[in-house]
């Protein structure tokens, strides 16, 4: 079987090294609030080119905390692809969701933008940085800051760390930006993971509090408990070292898969000021289940993401009447994507038998 995850061999690569860091944080008794999360947070900020790194539990915890950043109670405009968390922060610090169409690669779609924008009422925009792809952000901003010279960015950049736009990369393309160290993603944590972003030393200040109960105002602000462990940090501090030869190695199967399916199915395209970075390999194709069932009878797992819009999902119940003939363009793309392993321990036989399986089922 060719799973669709790695996060076992990459263990077996680097397992002397994470056990001997684990060791070394558990030898002293200082579990939380330590000299490791402050070396990965100041690690990542410097990566990201960012002032405040700000480590949380996950990236779900990250989106509410930069939702309560807006204060309460205001429009945030939201692509209708991304993963459920996205529309749950919304929802959970109750600002009011408003669905924006997407592009044919999952992208919020700057073609329409205007048309959301134009609702009055929105002063917070977040954005997804879909399966490691980045937007055009400079037409984004140049869109955005027309309607509102104060609107509030939020860069949900949970699939993109390691992507880049002209050479700016993601995590530093908001006011506040989002990252994820799920065990699925590009740097993944052996158990949930996320990082705040900014360089607004105010917001940094309530994000700090937020994180650890109030305590940097003595109390007076609210917060609730939502740190990574040291064990954590130092595990990732190991896989940085080798997270840059990790995205070479994924470029190289995104570039295979692209030259040999490109007449098969239809293959991503990245925007030449983007530097992608392949947290998934997402195809689009006409017969997506029955794709999928004869790559699953050749021993390959794939997955699908995702399977509906967010406003198609529970949570949107109320928007799919108004939204769902207007935002077309993103029931198509769910109904047709399909994602191929992509990590940096599949093999090359691997990667060829994957395309083979694909170019069997076309003939």
């Amino acid at each position: 079987m060719i799973k669709f995850f790695g996060l076992d061999r990459q263990y077996q690569s680097l397992k002397e090294e994470i056990l001997d860091a684990t060791d070394q944080v558990l030898k002293t008794g200082l579990v939380l609030d330590g000299p490791f999360t402050k070396k990965f947070e100041t690690a990542i900020a410097l990566r990201t080119h960012r002032t405040y790194a700000i480590a949380v539990n996950s990236c779900t915890q990250a989106l509410i905390f930069a939702q309560q950043c807006t204060n309460n109670q205001r429009k945030t405009l939201i692509p209708s692809i991304s993963f459920i968390a996205t529309l749950n922060s919304v929802l959970m610090t109750g600002n009011t969701p408003v669905f924006c169409n997407t592009d044919d690669q999952g992208l919020i779609d700057l073609e329409s933008l205007d048309m959301n924008l134009n609702d009055a009422g929105i002063d917070t925009v977040m954005y997804v940085n879909l399966f490691g792809n980045v937007v055009d952000y400079d037409r984004f901003t140049t869109q955005t800051q027309f309607f509102n010279k104060d609107i509030f960015v939020i860069e949900d950049a949970a699939q993109s760390f390691g992507a880049s736009y002209k050479g700016i990369p993601s995590g530093k393309l908001g006011t506040i930006s989002c990252l994820s160290f799920d065990p699925t993603k590009n740097l993944p944590n052996y158990g949930s993971g996320g990082m705040l972003l900014t360089d607004d030393y105010q917001i940094y200040d309530k994000l700090r509090n937020l994180r650890d109960n109030g305590k940097y105002s003595q109390h007076e602000l609210l917060g609730t408990n939502s740190k990574m462990s040291e064990t954590d940090c130092a595990s990732m501090l190991v896989k940085l070292k080798y997270f840059d030869s990790w995205q070479r190695r994924r470029e190289d199967i995104a570039e295979y898969y692209t030259r040999e399916l490109n007449n098969l199915v239809e293959t991503p395209s990245v925007e030449h000021n983007v530097n992608h970075a392949w947290h998934k390999y997402v195809i689009k194709f006409f017969a997506r289940n029955s794709l999928k069932e004869h790559l699953e009878k050749n021993n390959i797992e794939t997955k699908i993401h995702y399977s509906q819009p967010l406003f198609d999902s529970n949570l949107g119940f109320s928007y799919v009447n108004s939204v769902k003939q207007l935002y077309r363009e993103s029931s198509k793309f769910c109904m047709e994507c399909l994602s191929l392993p992509i990590y940096p321990e599949l093999t090359d036989a691997e990667v060829e038998k994957i395309v083979s399986v694909i170019e069997n089922f076309n003939t």
